[in-house]
């Protein structure tokens, strides 16, 4: 099965296409959110190095967050006109578990948190059972202190939503792991998505959306202005 990865939910977004679970290339945009302007010449170029036309992959994979509301409407906008227009399924993949599948160190809990802003992150608890993580809780955006008095201990905890509240979550049985860690790449999206649809999940294109976990900061400032 050839799948089409998209990653747009970061500061760096990228684009990877896998061959019967093998990446075969992967090309990663400017930072800067750069994802309207690259994504499209950037499938347009990674096709067209490997020979392939549109119409030869045959499942599209995107990342649908939580993440950037600009990248993440960029990303799925994009996937859903590929799947339309190719006929194709799309599958939807969750940045946590991008992040879980793709974090190979230990096999003690993990918890990737991500900056929310306004005193919130968003976080996903990953536990292993035999050679898999498995959620552990749903996908949250949740108070730094609400959180920390979930998390099981020993945990390992990573991502850019740990810096900020750090002298929060600097507790016994807390291992504070690279930022890096928590970044996603189209690799895995790729790769996830085809294991996905593999195991049985589909997407109804129409159906296809964002996975915000709570709304826009212009939204709720105007919110609370009225």
């Amino acid at each position: 099965m050839k799948v089409l990865g998209i990653e747009t939910s970061g500061n760096i977004g990228g684009v990877a296409v896998c061959e019967n679970k093998h990446v075969i290339v992967a090309k990663g945009f400017g930072a800067g959110m750069q994802h309207g302007k690259e994504l499209i010449p950037a499938i347009r170029t990674t096709l067209h190095e490997i020979g392939w036309k549109p119409r030869d992959i045959d499942l599209i994979a995107v990342d649908v967050g939580p993440g950037s509301y600009t990248g993440l409407r960029v990303g799925v906008a994009c996937a859903k006109t590929l799947a339309y227009a190719l006929n194709k399924p799309v599958v939807d993949v969750p940045i946590f578990d991008i992040i879980a599948e793709s974090y190979t160190i230990g096999s003690i809990p993990i918890c990737p948190i991500i900056d929310a802003r306004r005193n919130h992150v968003y976080a996903c608890i990953y536990t292993m059972e035999g050679a898999q993580r498995k959620r552990l809780t749903e996908f949250l955006v949740i108070q730094p202190e609400k959180l920390l008095s979930i998390l099981p201990r020993p945990v390992i905890i990573f991502g850019d939503g740990v810096a900020p509240y750090k002298d929060i979550f600097q507790q016994k049985d807390i291992i504070i792991d690279e930022e890096a860690h928590a970044i996603p790449n189209s690799r895995c999206v790729a790769l996830l998505g085809g294991k996905m649809y593999d195991a049985g999940h589909r997407c109804e294109i129409d159906k296809l959306l964002p996975l915000y976990l709570r709304r826009a900061e212009a939204v709720e400032k105007r919110e609370g202005k009225k």
